[in-house]
Order: structure tokens, then sequence, then C-alpha cells
């Protein structure tokens, strides 16, 4: 029970598994980039009050297992995390 988090008249946790590539799938994320990738997506997420659980930043992809507030849908959190690290990257 203390995992789910709690709002005023509501009790949720939600969960996504989301995984994208980069573009011809290019092995671009490599090295420092990787690493800055890294830093940029957990920044993004703590600033929109997502908690990543798991997640992984490999040559040519990346995993993610994310919790995302209800009020924030899994377009707009994708949106969020592969526009604003793209545009820093």
């Amino acid at each position: 029970m203390e995992d789910y988090k709690r709002g005023s008249h509501t009790v949720w946790d939600c969960k996504y598994h989301l995984v994208w590539t980069t573009k011809y799938r290019y092995e671009v994320l490599g090295g420092d980039v990787g690493l800055r990738c890294r830093e940029l997506l957990r920044e993004i997420a703590r600033s929109k009050e997502m908690r990543i659980y798991a997640g992984s930043v490999n040559r040519d992809h990346v995993h993610m297992l994310i919790g995302i507030p209800p009020q924030i849908s899994v377009s707009r959190a994708v949106q969020y995390l592969k526009g604003k690290s793209s545009h820093k990257l």
C-alpha cells in the first residue's frame, strides 16, 4: 500500500514500459551522449513528477519503466521526455 500515490479523492499507481529508438536505429547514444541523455531524462521526469523505476540507455534505443501521474497522458509524457531531451542534446 505504501507504493500507491494519493490525491484528494484518488489512489493510483500507473506504471508504463516505454521504448523508443533513434532514427534509422543509428547508434548515437553511446559514451558521453548516452550519459547526458540519462541525466536529462531523470531531470525531466523529476520536473513533471514522474518516477523512473528502471531504465537503460543503449546505443540505439531507450527503455524506461516509469510511473506517470494520472493527470498527464502517456502520449504527453513521452512528448516531454523525447522532445526536451532531444532539444537539449
